[in-house]
């Protein structure tokens, strides 16, 4: 299926750069990864991750929050660490201002996987964007925050524009960023975007749930708008793109020791072709690589990988397991790892296709987990 509308929509169709230009009116101009969808099924145990060592803890934090107040506060300190006591629940309703600003090298922490589920920031009224920051150093880590929808939908068969469903609980336009340990769901445009068109950054992203960020249109998990980015032992399930990139020269990305849930709505991990996104470019051109490893992919309707162009650097799916496509299968069945419109710097090898391959995957995931000081868990969604 294309770029074009969904089938079994009545609604006019609205192109790629239409969705960009509303999504640009609501970021202060800095575009966003955008393409269409398809929703999936498949049941499944979900299979995530933790890791005790190098956790924030209550006795490293500099403030200790429990009011909103509080935590814009302590996020307008440089160097702050500034910890949310389990069981905390903030609600950042219409009556709260946003974004909320965080300077630099602040480190947000609570203690989900650690002794308990962690403090929770529920956001129930759409926010273009909660968290911003321009700034480096910053790590978000053992947190639950959850978004207005974690249903699908499709923004444009509502009364109202497009635009005003968008939400996004994080943007990073600094350098290292690292996201862990936290659960971030209930986003319609991303649960965190990274960069901008001027601004390559970078980022690690570990040790997560996320899952149920699926509007269509945008509902992504991870959006990559520019920077090299490394993604591992992250559980997604339930969203449009788990990862979404936009196609600049300095846009790339590794994604190793994840598990893709079996909920698809639209290709797991994908690469843009930079004409896809700004009228002012054409050719080939998507991003300088895509490297995918060691990862289980549950989806059982729609494909792995998409990379949408041509790549600068060699890019490669390896070593990975993907459950059998029957939609694909008239494509061959390593169509569930695409290239589209390029034909070069990227490989496609050792992966394992079928109904037993993502078991087999899981087993070499808890088998190797602990080569990582990573710990595996049955169920690591809560909302």
């Amino acid at each position: 299926m294309g770029d074009g509308e969904p089938a079994g929509s009545s609604t006019v169709s609205q192109t790629r750069r239409e969705v960009l230009a509303l999504t640009a009116g609501i970021t202060g101009g800095v575009f966003s990864s955008g393409c269409l969808s398809i929703a999936g099924v498949k049941q499944s145990e979900p299979l995530g991750f933790i890791a005790r060592g190098g956790r924030v803890r209550r006795a490293d934090a500099t403030h200790v929050v429990e009011t909103v107040s509080d935590l814009r506060g302590a996020l307008s300190t440089p160097g702050a660490t500034v910890w949310l006591p389990n069981g905390t629940d903030l609600r950042l309703d219409d009556s709260v201002s946003m974004p909320l600003s965080i300077a630099a090298n602040v480190t947000i922490a609570s203690d989900r996987g650690l002794d308990g589920p962690g403090a929770q920031i529920t956001v129930p009224a759409t926010a273009p964007t909660v968290f911003r920051s321009p700034e480096s150093g910053i790590r978000v880590t053992g947190l639950r925050v959850v978004g207005p929808e974690t249903e699908y939908f499709d923004p444009r068969s509502k009364s109202r524009p497009a635009s005003s469903y968008y939400a996004r609980a994080f943007e990073f336009t600094g350098d290292d960023i690292e996201i862990d340990h936290c659960e971030l769901a209930g986003w319609t445009h991303a649960a965190v975007s990274f960069g901008t068109g001027e601004t390559p950054t970078g980022s690690h992203v570990h040790h997560n749930a996320i899952h149920h960020n699926q509007m269509d249109t945008l509902g992504y998990g991870l959006d990559l708008r520019n920077g090299i980015h490394l993604i591992e032992w992250n559980y997604f399930d339930y969203n449009r793109h788990a990862v979404a990139a936009f196609g600049h020269r300095e846009n790339g990305y590794e994604a190793r020791f994840n598990v893709v849930g079996p909920h698809a709505v639209r290709h797991a991990f994908d690469m843009h072709r930079l004409s896809q996104n700004l009228d002012d470019h054409t050719g080939p051109l998507a991003g300088k690589y895509l490297r995918v490893h060691h990862t289980v992919f549950e989806t059982t309707n729609s494909a792995a990988v998409v990379l949408r162009g041509e790549p600068r650097a060699n890019s490669w799916v390896r070593d990975s397991w993907c459950e059998a496509v029957p939609l694909l299968e008239r494509h061959g069945r390593e169509s569930i790892i695409q290239q589209s419109r390029g034909n070069g710097r990227f490989q496609v090898e050792n992966n394992d296709f079928g109904p037993r391959a993502t078991d087999r995957g899981r087993k070499w995931l808890r088998k190797h987990a602990a080569e990582h000081e990573t710990e595996t868990v049955s169920d690591p969604l809560s909302v």
